[in-house]
Protein backbone atom coordinates (compact mmCIF):
# COMPACT_ATOMS: atom_id res chain seq x y z
CA UNK A 1 0.00 0.00 0.00
CA UNK A 2 1.72 3.17 -0.76
CA UNK A 3 -0.78 5.86 1.90
CA UNK A 4 1.86 7.70 3.63
CA UNK A 5 1.02 8.87 6.79
CA UNK A 6 3.18 11.82 9.16
CA UNK A 7 2.52 13.91 12.37
CA UNK A 8 3.72 16.89 14.10
CA UNK A 9 3.07 19.09 17.40
CA UNK A 10 0.04 20.40 15.39
CA UNK A 11 -1.60 18.10 12.55
CA UNK A 12 -1.31 14.68 11.23
CA UNK A 13 -0.75 14.18 7.01
CA UNK A 14 -1.94 11.49 5.12
CA UNK A 15 -0.80 11.06 1.63
CA UNK A 16 -3.24 8.65 -0.12
CA UNK A 17 -2.57 7.80 -3.97
CA UNK A 18 -5.47 8.53 -6.44
CA UNK A 19 -5.62 4.63 -7.46
CA UNK A 20 -5.51 3.39 -3.92
CA UNK A 21 -8.94 5.35 -2.81
CA UNK A 22 -10.16 3.61 -6.51
CA UNK A 23 -9.80 -0.21 -5.77
CA UNK A 24 -9.76 0.03 -1.35
CA UNK A 25 -13.14 -0.03 -0.27
CA UNK A 26 -11.91 0.37 3.52
CA UNK A 27 -9.85 4.03 2.26
CA UNK A 28 -13.06 4.93 -0.03
CA UNK A 29 -15.28 4.49 3.47
CA UNK A 30 -12.69 6.69 5.57
CA UNK A 31 -12.28 9.48 3.05
CA UNK A 32 -16.09 9.87 2.88
CA UNK A 33 -16.00 9.76 6.49
CA UNK A 34 -13.88 13.14 6.59
CA UNK A 35 -16.29 14.76 3.89
CA UNK A 36 -18.84 14.06 5.74
CA UNK A 37 -17.46 15.39 8.50
CA UNK A 38 -16.05 18.32 6.89
CA UNK A 39 -19.20 19.25 5.38
CA UNK A 40 -21.46 18.58 8.62
CA UNK A 41 -18.72 21.14 10.56
CA UNK A 42 -20.29 24.07 7.92
CA UNK A 43 -23.88 23.18 8.47
CA UNK A 44 -26.33 25.01 10.66
CA UNK A 45 -28.58 22.49 10.37
CA UNK A 46 -30.52 21.03 13.80
CA UNK A 47 -30.63 17.79 14.96
CA UNK A 48 -34.59 18.44 13.98
CA UNK A 49 -34.04 19.40 10.65
CA UNK A 50 -31.42 16.51 9.46
CA UNK A 51 -34.04 13.64 11.30
CA UNK A 52 -36.88 15.62 8.81
CA UNK A 53 -34.82 15.45 6.08
CA UNK A 54 -33.99 11.63 6.45
CA UNK A 55 -37.77 10.77 7.54
CA UNK A 56 -38.26 12.54 4.12
CA UNK A 57 -35.67 10.89 1.80
CA UNK A 58 -36.60 7.39 3.13
CA UNK A 59 -40.02 8.09 2.35
CA UNK A 60 -39.62 8.96 -1.35
CA UNK A 61 -37.46 6.31 -1.42
CA UNK A 62 -40.16 3.72 -0.37
CA UNK A 63 -42.72 5.62 -2.75
CA UNK A 64 -40.57 4.85 -5.48
CA UNK A 65 -39.72 1.53 -4.74
CA UNK A 66 -42.75 -0.33 -2.47
CA UNK A 67 -43.75 -1.89 -5.81
CA UNK A 68 -41.02 -4.34 -5.83
CA UNK A 69 -42.29 -5.59 -2.18
CA UNK A 70 -45.40 -6.29 -2.33
CA UNK A 71 -46.52 -10.01 -2.78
Amino acid sequence: MGIEISKTDRYYQIIIPISESYHDKSVRNFLDYLRLKAISAKSHASEGDIENLSEEVMQKWWNKNKAGFSE
